[in-house]
């Protein structure tokens, strides 16, 4: 789901953009991406362990409990960025040229 999400914004954002800001606009998206990347792979990995430990062959629940909490954090922080993100890009969009 993360992954499609960062597709279309990424895509989104390149046909956005135009002339000088292109360069901008790809460079934002592409670190957008990259959170996105990272913040996915936190949540994988913390299926996985909740997933080993379910089965009985991962007996380490505070790294478990570690790695959920990371992947919470990881997500939290990448909406509050998107909000972040988000209101510029109105803000930018009300401006009278």
């Amino acid at each position: 789901m993360i992954r499609n999400i960062s597709q279309s914004f990424t895509s989104h954002a390149t046909q956005k953009a135009n002339g000088p800001t292109e360069s901008a606009a790809s460079k934002m998206a592409s670190s957008f991406g990259e959170m996105f990347d990272a913040v996915n792979k936190e949540q994988l990995t913390a299926d996985h362990k909740i997933s080993e430990m379910v089965a009985g062959r991962n007996k380490d629940i505070p790294g478990t409990m570690v790695s959920m909490e990371k992947a919470e954090t990881s997500l939290k922080m990448l909406m509050a960025v998107r909000s972040k993100m988000v209101a510029a890009y109105e803000e930018v969009m009300r401006m009278q040229m």
